[in-house]
């Protein structure tokens, strides 16, 4: 390895910084950020919500590879049920999954331990809370986690026993925080609410100054402030009367939010929220910048370089921790639901779809959430004027004769002769 690839790999190695701690200290902007009061942060919050909020809701099956490069739903798999529908005996799959997300995403790392039982080695998936869990490498290369019990007990795992997600890592296993990695952010949207709060709490009036032309004692001083806040701080005390001593006068401090850019300030820490996760700011109620014409490619962006990234980290760790033939079976989300279009696209989409032969009806209307329609809609359809390009220019084959309806054969003399004899005999009888 050359100097510049070294110098390239040391500006990636993350095991070298020196991360700011949180608890002990203060982020420039005065407040303290753990992983508590971070979820205070309503933008920070909600970036999380959205994401594991979509990744839950989003269908999770478990497919089967074909001899042929196709795949089938693995239906009987053990872990289609974990991840499809009941992972352990108080949680649905998607409380589980949606769980497991916003962990990982605030933590940098989740966790859940592998309990084997009557189904297999993988027969349920129970949740372990990321601050408790520890990971270190072995000299063997494999991981051992010892996990904090709320009772203080501690419990080891080996790598077989768990079922990891990460996000932020140090070295590839010790996560980093989110909360932690941007604690600035986080510390300056709480300090601009805070001030917004404290403002609106004082009546959205600037800070009183009581002054007197005669000197006064600290203790009497100090009285006289207590009793003006008690008397006219607050929204329920506004616009009272104010009696004060002889020779007191109050003058109002000049501030102004709109020369301190508060609301600018409050919308940019909103927006820094957002690029943490890589959220579309219309995704947590910021539409300043969306408009009718950008929205849907907004959403086709949040679903393509926010979302996708975290679905692959599922899938790879299905892969890695809960399936053991994963060179037949894997894991797979299906995203068809969040980048269809309005009726008008996705009906010009099927068609297309249709006449070209690459989807069926039936496949169509389960897209739509139909029932199929019989073996009848597993066929494929192509139009008739479609040719290839060797044949272009050539004459069409002629079309095959239609083939002449069947002649009755005509009676015969001696038939009309017998019929005739018949109806004499008749006549004469009668």
């Amino acid at each position: 390895m050359n100097e510049n690839a070294v110098a390239d790999y040391k500006m990636f190695d993350l095991r070298g910084i020196d991360w700011p701690e949180v608890s002990p200290s203060r982020t420039p902007s005065g407040v303290r950020v753990n992983a508590d009061n971070s979820m205070a942060c309503s933008a920070y919050t909600a970036c999380i919500r959205v994401i594991s909020d979509a990744v839950s809701a989003l269908p999770l099956h478990v497919y089967e590879r074909l001899a042929n490069g196709g795949k089938q739903k693995a239906t009987s798999h053990p872990v289609y049920r974990l991840l499809h529908m009941q992972p352990n005996p108080w949680q649905t799959a998607q409380e589980f999954r949606d769980w497991m997300t916003g962990m990982y995403l605030h933590y940098g790392a989740s966790y859940a331990e592998i309990r084997p039982g009557a189904r297999g080695a993988v027969s349920e998936l129970w949740p372990l809370h990321s601050s408790r869990m520890e990971a270190e490498r072995l000299e063997d290369g494999t991981l051992r986690y010892r996990y904090r019990e709320p009772s203080g007990r501690q419990t080891v795992y080996s790598q077989e026993q768990i079922f990891a997600l990460r996000f932020t890592t140090e070295d590839g296993i010790k996560p980093i925080p989110t909360y932690k990695l941007f604690q600035n952010v986080i510390g300056l949207s709480q300090a601009l609410e805070a001030h917004a709060a404290t403002f609106f709490g004082n009546n959205a009036r600037p800070g009183i100054v009581l002054e007197s032309d005669n000197p006064i004692p600290a203790e009497a001083a100090e009285r006289l402030r207590e009793q003006w806040e008690r008397m006219h701080r607050g929204a329920d005390k506004a616009f009272r009367t104010a009696v004060l001593p002889n020779g007191v006068k109050a003058h109002e401090l000049s501030s102004s939010n709109e020369a301190a850019q508060m609301l600018e300030s409050r919308n940019f820490a909103v927006t820094e929220c957002a690029r943490i996760f890589r959220v579309p700011c219309h995704m947590i109620q910021q539409l300043d910048r969306s408009t009718y014409n950008n929205i849907e490619v907004q959403g086709t962006e949040f679903v393509q370089h926010c979302l996708l990234p975290h679905l692959k980290r599922w899938e790879a760790a299905i892969s890695r921790d809960l399936i053991v033939d994963d060179e037949r079976y894997f894991a797979e989300h299906s995203v068809s639901g969040l980048l269809r279009g309005d009726h008008a696209s996705r009906s010009a989409y099927y068609v297309s779809a249709l006449q070209n032969g690459w989807m069926t009806i039936n496949e169509i209307r389960e897209l739509e959430n139909l029932n199929p329609i019989g073996p009848e809609g597993d066929k494929h359809f192509v139009q008739l004027n479609m040719t290839t390009l060797d044949k272009v220019g050539q004459e069409p084959p002629a079309p095959e004769p239609m083939p002449e309806p069947p002649v009755e054969d005509e009676e015969s003399p001696a038939d009309d002769a017998e019929d005739q004899a018949e109806e004499e005999d008749t006549t004469d009888g009668n």
